[in-house]
C-alpha cells in the first residue's frame, strides 16, 4: 500500500474533467490532469499518424472542431510526456470499459515510471471529498505483473486482428480486477452471430421497440442496465446515428439530444428478432480498437470468443 504524502511533483491523471475538478477542490496534493480521449471510438492504431487520426475520429464522431481537438490532444501528449519526470503518477479510473481501455493504455505508456492506482468499482464523480481522500490514501502501487498484463492487452486491443484478445476472455487475473469482464464487454461490441449487432445496438433497438423512443429516457435505461460500458450520451447517440444512417436503416432518428426521437424500422424489427442478419443487408464499416470490420474482413462474437468469418 502506498502512503499518501504531499509531494510537489506528484501528478494525478483522471478519466475526464469532473473527477479532476472534484479532486482539486478536495485539496488532494499534487497536480491534477484530466485525460480527454475516447479510445472506445476507433480507429486506435498507434504510429506516426496517431494524433491526426485520433483528432479526426473524435471531431467527426462527436461533432467537435477539428483544430480545437487536435490542439488539445497535442497539449495532452506534452503533459503526459512531462509526467514521466514526476516522483509518482496516480491513475484514477473506474470499473467500466471506457475507463479500462484508457487505463491499459496509460499503464503501458508509463511502464518505466512509478505509478499507483485508484481502481474504483463505483463512480468516482459520486464520491464526496472525504471519500476521495480515503481512496487517495489507500491507493495501490502498480505491480510489474499488472503493467505486463496491461501492455499485452493494449497490444491486443490495437492489433488489426482482435482474436488475440480471446485468451484474456477466459483467463482469471486476480491481480487486475474487472479485466476479464471489461474485455468481454469490448468483445460484445463486435457483430454477434445472432443478428450482426453489437450489444449496445441490440439493447437500444429492444428498448425502442418496447416504446422508449425519446432519447433521454432511452439513454437512462441503457446507462442503468449496462453501466459498466461507461459510455456517455454522445457515444450512445453515435451508435444510434450509425443505425439510422445505414443503407438499410434500422431506426429513424429526428432531432438532437436530449430531445431526439427514435423509431424502429421494419428492417430493424427483423434484425432484432434475428430473422434477418444486419451484416447481410448492410455492409459493415466499423472500428473496434485496431480492428477494421468490413464485409471482407469480418469478426463476430459468439458470446465466448471472437472469430473471423
Amino acid at each position: 500500500m502506498v502512503v499518501g504524502h504531499a509531494v510537489a511533483s506528484m501528478i494525478h491523471i483522471h478519466n475526464g474533467d469532473v473527477v479532476a475538478a472534484l479532486a482539486r477542490r478536495s485539496d488532494i496534493p499534487g497536480e491534477h490532469l484530466a485525460y480527454r480521449e475516447s479510445l472506445v471510438t476507433g480507429p486506435v492504431v498507434p504510429g506516426p499518424q496517431w494524433i491526426e487520426t485520433r483528432a479526426r475520429t473524435i471531431a467527426e464522431s462527436h461533432d467537435q472542431d477539428l483544430l480545437r481537438v487536435r490542439t488539445g490532444l497535442l497539449e495532452q501528449e506534452q503533459a503526459l510526456d512531462a509526467a514521466r519526470s514526476s516522483s509518482e503518477i496516480v491513475l484514477w479510473f473506474e470499473h467500466d470499459l471506457y475507463c479500462l481501455v484508457h487505463l491499459v493504455h496509460l499503464l503501458d505508456r508509463f511502464s518505466d515510471a512509478r505509478v499507483s492506482l485508484v481502481w474504483c468499482p463505483t463512480p468516482l464523480g459520486e464520491q464526496d471529498e472525504r471519500d476521495l481522500h480515503l481512496l487517495f490514501e489507500s491507493r495501490s502501487a502498480v505491480t510489474p505483473a499488472m503493467t505486463k498484463i496491461a501492455s499485452a492487452i493494449w497490444h491486443a486491443y490495437t492489433s488489426a486482428d482482435p482474436t488475440s484478445l480471446n485468451e484474456w476472455l477466459t483467463r482469471n487475473t486476480p491481480e487486475f480486477p474487472f479485466l476479464r469482464e471489461g474485455l468481454t464487454l469490448h468483445a460484445s461490441r463486435f457483430p454477434s452471430l445472432t443478428n450482426g449487432l453489437g450489444a449496445i445496438e441490440h439493447r437500444a433497438l429492444g428498448h425502442i421497440a418496447a416504446g422508449f423512443t425519446d432519447y433521454a429516457t432511452l439513454f437512462d435505461r441503457l446507462n442503468t442496465e449496462v453501466p459498466r460500458f461507461g459510455f456517455g450520451d454522445s457515444e450512445i447517440f453515435r451508435h444510434l446515428k450509425a443505425m439510422a444512417w445505414r443503407a438499410v436503416p434500422l431506426l429513424t432518428l429526428t432531432g438532437a439530444p436530449p430531445k431526439a426521437l427514435c423509431t424502429i424500422t421494419p428492417a430493424g424489427e427483423n434484425v432484432l428478432r434475428g430473422t434477418v442478419d444486419d451484416i447481410a443487408i448492410n455492409d459493415p464499416d466499423l472500428w473496434r480498437g485496431g480492428a477494421h470490420i468490413t464485409k471482407s474482413q469480418l469478426w463476430r462474437f459468439d458470446g465466448i470468443a471472437l472469430m473471423q468469418s
